[in-house]
């Protein structure tokens, strides 16, 4: 459990240095054996330790694990529809942006093609820790390894917590370069 751990620390700390999200957004787990190691409500992803997780058994209540990260509910549920092995829940300010104007985010960038292809943008009427995104977020995530949640983040998950950090990252990178096309053009 510890070298899950620190590699949740790791991807945490890279969240918040890249500007991925706020002093105290966003949440991170991973499997582990019959369950998952996952951040708890309120922490600060860019200064985790090791007291900042806690274990959740895949096919338990969501309610009982009060301490667990309030998107638990969206996690279990995307653990139990896929076979990823981590997932990163991000604040992206570039992506949520642009995911008040589209529906999907399709990169022009060579980087974003080549690792991600589209991240659709999904609409829930309570975008945050409900059961509706839980299901609806799981079900996409059955065809893509991220997606955003309109104007609140975005979900990635992966083989490893590394590979969900990359399409986080990837996704922002991407936003930035079609907003600032659309930029560009305007003012040419």
């Amino acid at each position: 459990m510890q070298a899950e751990i620190k590699r949740l620390i790791r991807a945490g700390r890279a969240l918040w240095e890249e500007g991925l999200v706020t002093s105290h957004g966003g949440n991170l787990s991973c499997r582990y054996k019959d369950g998952i190691i996952i951040t708890k409500t309120g922490t600060r992803l860019g200064f985790l330790e090791e007291k900042d997780f806690t274990i959740v058994p895949i096919n338990s209540n969501p309610q009982e694990h009060p301490e667990a990260s309030s998107e638990l509910v969206v996690h279990l549920e995307i653990y139990k529809k896929t076979e990823a092995q981590a997932v990163i829940h991000a604040h992206p300010p570039f992506t949520v942006a642009l995911s008040l104007q589209i529906n999907e985010i399709v990169p022009l960038d060579t980087e974003g093609l080549l690792t991600f292809k589209r991240c659709p943008v999904i609409e829930v009427e309570e975008a945050s820790a409900s059961f509706e995104l839980a299901q609806k977020a799981a079900s996409h995530m059955e065809h893509y390894e991220i997606i955003c949640v309109k104007g609140h983040g975005t979900f990635s998950a992966a083989r490893d917590v590394e590979k969900a950090l990359f399409l986080t990252s990837a996704v922002e990178f991407a936003s930035k370069i079609l907003l600032l096309n659309q930029v560009i053009k305007a003012l040419l």
